[in-house]
């Protein structure tokens, strides 16, 4: 039997090439492993924060869809602009319906009276002073720059002034236009009863708030794709032609309601709007609100068209900003219980 000679039996290790090669390749493996677990974990933070945005503004949809269908007037279309102490007479200026070129004309807000949770009530003439108003009003007293409606006599009044009553859960209540002195002179004296000879009868009130919907404080962007033109002094929809165009990005809906600067009648008092929540942030649409028309043509007052969308500008696909249409629809207000707003 023949043996095989020990030099052909190879036990050489790596050379330093192939360490080299291998070492290379597994760093490059790394990399892209990291890479791929940092790109996931990047994502998953946007996706997290795109959803809970997309959250918050779900549930200020519902809160506008909510309130304007509980509405108790007619709603108003309001501009965005308003003045440095944002008073109701001064700010916000009321957008007409009429439509122009028979189109819908679109605003930056809407505005509309609801009943304050506790309402009804009932009205009275105060036992200790007759030109005084006496509410029963537990647990739901009013804030001055709410309004007073009492249907029966067909007064409805902005309150500038509330005070405690010497009646436990009764309410004294103030009236901007003297509405409450009419009211003590019709309804029947707290304590007395027809029995008693008082024939005057009492009557149920109402507490409602002005609220207002409004989007403000985004940027019109140049876009040449844009829906926007910059034309005498404001921003109007393009229809057509070779101009600058833009887009309207991080704009906010914000709710205000309406209240009195004192409560009481300071000479230099006066009613204006508070700032209560942004319910939607990075929208899109500077002017979502509108009176569809009828098949005649003419506003039907009976809704408020939305068409509300979102857009946020530091997120993007291959490059494409993403757009996400929130709210599109005609809501229809509860019942008319305000004779304005």
């Amino acid at each position: 039997m023949k043996n095989m000679h020990p030099k052909n039996i190879r036990n050489d290790g790596y050379t330093a090439a192939e360490l080299a090669v291998a070492t290379a390749v597994m760093a490059i493996l790394g990399i892209v492993v990291f890479n791929v677990l940092n790109s996931g974990m990047i994502l998953y933070a946007k996706n997290a924060a795109v959803n809970s945005a997309h959250e918050e503004a779900r549930e200020g949809v519902n809160r506008l869809t909510r309130d304007i269908h509980a509405a108790v007037s007619v709603p108003q279309l309001r501009s965005g602009s308003h003045d440095t102490n944002y008073t109701a007479s001064g700010s916000y200026t009321v957008v007409s319906s009429a439509p122009v070129n028979g189109a819908a004309p679109t605003a930056a807000g809407v505005s509309f009276q609801d009943v304050v949770q506790g309402s009804p009530d009932y009205v009275w003439q105060d036992p200790n002073n007759s030109n005084l108003i006496l509410i029963k009003d537990p647990g739901d007293q009013p804030t001055a720059g709410m309004r007073l409606v009492v249907p029966f006599w067909g007064i409805e009044d902005d309150i500038y002034k509330v005070t405690a009553s010497g009646t436990t859960n009764h309410s004294n209540v103030f009236l901007q236009n003297g509405g409450d002195q009419t009211v003590a002179s019709k309804a029947r004296k707290f304590g007395q009863g027809t029995y008693q000879g008082w024939t005057s009868p009492y009557a149920i009130t109402y507490y409602t708030e002005r609220m207002l919907y409004v989007v403000e404080n985004g940027s019109y962007i140049a876009d040449s794709q844009g829906p926007w033109i910059y034309s005498n002094g404001q921003y109007v929809a393009y229809t057509s032609g070779n101009m600058q165009r833009y887009r309207y990005e991080n704009g906010q809906l914000n709710l205000y309601r309406q209240r009195y600067s004192s409560n009481g009648s300071p000479s230099n008092a006066y009613f204006y709007w508070t700032h209560v929540a942004t319910v939607a942030r990075y929208i899109s649409s500077p002017q979502p609100f509108y009176v569809p028309l009828n098949s005649g043509g003419t506003p039907d007052t009976r809704y408020v068209g939305v068409n509300l969308t979102a857009r946020d500008p530091s997120s993007s696909n291959r490059g494409y900003l993403a757009t996400a249409s929130l709210l599109n629809t005609q809501i229809d207000y509860r019942s008319r219980i305000c004779l304005y707003q």
